[in-house]
């Protein structure tokens, strides 16, 4: 279950963030001013129709958290992130510091004739920046595993632009791509080679009362053909759909 969840957290992240490999909502346009100071935020519950494990073929749908808060706008807890900017400029630029988890699975998920232990989830540390203009949001990090289980790192890129946005509704696109090294291919898809995910999305909010959003995302993500073409692989499916629907309150 919390493997789940962890997936499930990177799809509300977008996003990551978001998390996990997959598409996430990190970019969902906040219900509050994003340079408010002190502590605020959106915090509520979701549930998220997901794989099992990042390849198979069997879905779940779990309940999920739903954490967005920062504080004085220069720290933050966003779903499945962890950070701090250490730079910003006027211009929509950050530069900072942040902690994630690339999500594993249990051995038992798995559905093909393959000898394998559990992969446990890899706690990954790094750098990322981000900009924001208008209705276009953009963030590029590179985070290595900290936690001694995949012992690799990641590069990822993540856009998302806002098509429609008034005071009650929003609906945005967006998009990411997610390079793995070889040790983390290694780890989670059993392939030497790095490779690379890419996730497309759409993302919507409601905005119920002053408080309380409705939001939901539905995103496809396709594996590299490195993940999904190894002789040894336990990756079934080379591509999936995720889903979410939630509700948040701003404080």
């Amino acid at each position: 279950m919390i493997r789940y969840i962890t997936l499930a957290l990177g799809l509300a992240s977008a996003s990551a963030f978001a998390a996990s490999t997959v598409g996430n909502m990190s970019a969902i346009p906040s219900t509050k001013a994003d340079a408010k100071q002190g502590f605020h935020g959106q915090v509520g519950l979701g549930a998220a129709s997901l794989p099992e494990y990042v390849g198979g073929d069997d879905n779940e749908t779990v309940g999920v958290p739903l954490i967005n808060v920062s504080y004085n706008d220069r720290f933050y807890f966003k779903y499945n992130k962890l950070g701090g900017w250490l730079f910003k400029s006027d211009n929509g630029f950050r530069a900072g510091g942040v902690i994630t988890v690339h999500r594993g699975f249990d051995k038992d998920d798995v559905k093909v004739n393959a000898p394998l232990q559990d992969r446990e989830d890899s706690i990954m540390a790094g750098i990322n920046m981000a900009y924001s203009r208008g209705m276009f949001n953009a963030e590029v990090g590179f985070v290595n595993d900290i936690s001694d289980e995949s012992d690799g790192a990641k590069l990822y890129a993540q856009a998302t632009y806002t098509l429609l946005a008034n005071e009650k509704y929003s609906v945005s696109i967006m998009g990411k791509l997610e390079s793995l090294d070889e040790d983390m291919a290694a780890y989670y898809y059993r392939n030497d080679e790095s490779t690379v995910n890419a996730t497309l999305g759409l993302i919507g909010t409601y905005k119920l009362t002053d408080r309380w959003t409705l939001l939901g995302a539905v995103t496809g993500t396709s594996l590299g053909d490195e993940a999904t073409e190894g002789t040894n692989t336990w990756v079934t499916e080379d591509s999936y759909t995720q889903a979410l629907l939630g509700a948040t309150y701003s404080f």
